[in-house]
Protein backbone atom coordinates (compact mmCIF):
# COMPACT_ATOMS: atom_id res chain seq x y z
CA UNK A 1 0.00 0.00 0.00
CA UNK A 2 1.46 3.37 -1.01
CA UNK A 3 0.58 6.69 0.54
CA UNK A 4 1.68 10.26 0.27
CA UNK A 5 1.70 13.05 2.77
CA UNK A 6 1.69 16.80 2.46
CA UNK A 7 2.98 18.05 5.81
CA UNK A 8 4.72 21.21 6.88
CA UNK A 9 8.00 19.66 8.10
CA UNK A 10 10.47 22.06 9.69
CA UNK A 11 13.03 22.04 12.49
CA UNK A 12 11.59 21.99 16.02
CA UNK A 13 10.75 25.43 17.30
CA UNK A 14 9.54 25.59 20.89
CA UNK A 15 9.92 22.34 22.81
CA UNK A 16 9.47 22.48 26.56
CA UNK A 17 6.60 20.80 28.35
CA UNK A 18 4.32 20.65 25.34
CA UNK A 19 1.89 17.99 24.12
CA UNK A 20 -0.18 17.33 21.01
CA UNK A 21 -3.53 15.54 21.08
CA UNK A 22 -5.10 14.34 17.84
CA UNK A 23 -8.52 12.71 17.85
CA UNK A 24 -11.55 13.08 15.59
CA UNK A 25 -13.78 12.68 18.66
CA UNK A 26 -13.97 16.23 20.02
CA UNK A 27 -15.09 15.13 23.50
CA UNK A 28 -12.23 12.63 23.82
CA UNK A 29 -9.71 15.15 22.43
CA UNK A 30 -10.80 17.90 24.82
CA UNK A 31 -10.83 15.53 27.81
CA UNK A 32 -7.26 14.42 27.06
CA UNK A 33 -6.10 17.99 26.42
CA UNK A 34 -7.70 19.17 29.66
CA UNK A 35 -6.04 16.38 31.62
CA UNK A 36 -2.64 17.12 30.09
CA UNK A 37 -3.08 20.85 30.80
CA UNK A 38 -3.81 19.95 34.41
CA UNK A 39 -0.50 18.10 34.47
CA UNK A 40 1.34 21.23 33.35
CA UNK A 41 1.54 20.67 29.60
CA UNK A 42 0.88 23.34 27.01
CA UNK A 43 -1.42 21.40 24.67
CA UNK A 44 -2.17 21.75 20.96
CA UNK A 45 -5.19 19.93 19.56
CA UNK A 46 -6.32 18.74 16.16
CA UNK A 47 -8.94 16.37 14.79
CA UNK A 48 -6.52 15.13 12.11
CA UNK A 49 -3.56 12.81 12.80
CA UNK A 50 -1.54 14.02 9.82
CA UNK A 51 -2.08 17.63 10.87
CA UNK A 52 -0.67 16.57 14.25
CA UNK A 53 2.53 15.61 12.44
CA UNK A 54 2.94 19.21 11.24
CA UNK A 55 2.27 20.47 14.78
CA UNK A 56 4.89 18.08 16.16
CA UNK A 57 7.39 19.46 13.65
CA UNK A 58 6.59 23.05 14.53
CA UNK A 59 6.34 22.76 18.32
CA UNK A 60 8.63 19.84 19.29
CA UNK A 61 6.33 18.51 22.04
CA UNK A 62 7.50 16.04 24.66
CA UNK A 63 4.49 13.78 24.00
CA UNK A 64 1.92 13.23 21.25
CA UNK A 65 -1.31 11.29 21.60
CA UNK A 66 -2.42 10.01 18.20
CA UNK A 67 -5.48 7.96 17.24
CA UNK A 68 -5.20 4.34 16.16
CA UNK A 69 -8.03 2.39 14.56
CA UNK A 70 -6.23 -0.09 12.33
CA UNK A 71 -2.80 -0.74 10.89
CA UNK A 72 -2.02 1.65 8.05
CA UNK A 73 -4.57 4.31 9.01
CA UNK A 74 -3.68 8.01 9.28
CA UNK A 75 -2.84 7.77 12.97
CA UNK A 76 -0.56 4.79 12.38
CA UNK A 77 1.23 6.57 9.52
CA UNK A 78 1.52 9.84 11.45
CA UNK A 79 3.02 7.99 14.44
CA UNK A 80 5.57 6.17 12.27
CA UNK A 81 6.60 9.39 10.53
CA UNK A 82 6.78 11.33 13.81
CA UNK A 83 9.00 8.65 15.35
CA UNK A 84 11.39 8.87 12.40
CA UNK A 85 11.39 12.66 11.96
CA UNK A 86 11.05 13.80 15.57
CA UNK A 87 12.51 11.12 17.88
CA UNK A 88 12.43 13.53 20.85
CA UNK A 89 8.60 13.26 20.92
CA UNK A 90 7.20 10.21 22.70
CA UNK A 91 4.16 8.72 20.96
CA UNK A 92 1.09 7.21 22.61
CA UNK A 93 -1.70 5.79 20.50
CA UNK A 94 -5.33 5.90 21.62
CA UNK A 95 -7.93 3.49 20.28
CA UNK A 96 -7.77 -0.17 19.38
CA UNK A 97 -5.11 -2.38 20.88
CA UNK A 98 -2.40 -3.52 18.51
CA UNK A 99 -0.58 -6.76 19.30
CA UNK A 100 3.20 -6.27 19.30
CA UNK A 101 2.91 -2.76 17.91
CA UNK A 102 5.75 -0.25 18.01
CA UNK A 103 3.82 2.22 20.21
CA UNK A 104 1.87 1.83 23.43
CA UNK A 105 -1.91 1.98 22.95
CA UNK A 106 -4.51 3.03 25.50
CA UNK A 107 -8.08 2.00 24.61
CA UNK A 108 -10.78 4.64 24.31
CA UNK A 109 -12.18 6.07 26.40
CA UNK A 110 -8.70 6.56 27.80
CA UNK A 111 -8.18 5.57 31.43
CA UNK A 112 -6.61 8.75 32.81
CA UNK A 113 -4.82 6.80 35.56
CA UNK A 114 -3.11 4.69 32.90
CA UNK A 115 -2.28 7.87 30.98
CA UNK A 116 -0.72 9.34 34.13
CA UNK A 117 1.43 6.22 34.60
CA UNK A 118 2.66 6.50 31.00
CA UNK A 119 3.38 10.22 31.39
CA UNK A 120 5.30 9.57 34.60
CA UNK A 121 7.47 7.08 32.72
CA UNK A 122 8.22 9.18 29.63
CA UNK A 123 8.00 12.81 30.64
CA UNK A 124 9.64 12.84 34.05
Amino acid sequence: MAFSIDADIRPPGYGGRRAVVADADRVQREALAGHLSGRGFQVSQTADALEALAIIGAEAPVVALLPFDREGDEGDRAAALAAMLYPQTRILMTGRRMPNGPFPVLPCPVDLTALDRWLDEVAA
